[in-house]
């Protein structure tokens, strides 16, 4: 990500509907998880200026990366103190270190996103839970992408895949962000017709607060519907998956 990208996300991460949909869906999946469990350890990957990680605090103790100090300046203002710099596919902890892991907006980003899965799933305990969002579809590669320097889209089978051949059992996969996906598709149409920036600029605008208010609620209606049936389409793909058994080659597939 462009750094002067990381002072707009601190400026709407707390309010702005897409952040706020997709943490309160990574919550409420948290804490399901910990069942009320407060010594159970956290890791939130690429916790860029920190207002997921705040949040998953309450459910255990939380500890950040990011490979961005620009992004840690701004956990720090925000009182965050558990982060250290680092990249996801050299992670400084030990085997096993955590219950939940996070990788929200993250693998995308990577240069080898099976070596990050892997590196994910050394400091996992085995029976830990490993939550991720992607973005979706790579027709939908946009401007927006290119100003957070995404590698990738993906689509849900090809991360379920992925998470089986780096050694996990996936516990669920789904789209989400379904009910704004056409519009969002018109808008990425419409933005790469009509491109005049020389700079590539992310998609993220302020927006009346009625509207903003009510795309969160819109979404709300997506996170319950997500609790008896995954969706069929979607701008991102979420998955939950678990550790599997060591198995003689794993490190070796590619």
């Amino acid at each position: 990500m462009h750094e002067h990208e990381y002072e707009a996300m601190f400026g709407l991460e707390d309010f702005y509907w897409w952040f706020v949909a997709r943490r309160v869906l990574a919550e409420e999946l948290i804490a399901n998880e910990v069942d009320g469990r407060k010594m159970a350890r956290i890791l939130d990957i690429g916790c860029g200026t920190g207002a997921n990680m705040k949040v998953f605090a309450r459910h255990g103790m939380a500890v950040g990366i990011d490979s961005s100090i620009e992004a840690l300046r701004f956990c720090q203002r925000r009182g965050l103190q558990n982060v250290a710099l680092s990249a996801v596919e050299k992670l400084p902890f030990d085997d096993g270190a955590f219950d939940v892991i996070t990788a929200l907006d993250i693998l995308e980003h990577t240069d080898d996103d099976l070596e990050a899965l892997r590196e994910i799933r050394r400091v996992a305990r085995p029976a830990g839970m490993l939550l991720i969002a992607v973005p979706a579809y790579g027709f939908l590669w946009s401007e927006h992408d290119e100003a957070l320097k995404h590698r990738r889209r993906y689509t849900a089978y090809e991360l379920r895949n992925k998470l089986t051949i780096t050694g996990y059992e996936v516990v669920r996969t789904s789209y989400f962000i379904t009910t704004l996906f056409f519009p969002i598709l018109a808008l990425r149409i419409w933005q790469g017709l009509f491109k005049k920036s020389t700079h590539p600029k992310t998609s993220l605008k302020i927006l009346p607060a009625w509207l903003n208010d009510s795309l969160i609620a819109l979404l709300w209606l997506e996170r319950n519907i997500l609790k008896w049936m995954n969706l069929p389409f979607g701008v991102s793909v979420i998955a939950v998956a678990r550790p599997g058994p060591i198995r003689r080659g794993d490190a070796k597939i590619s």
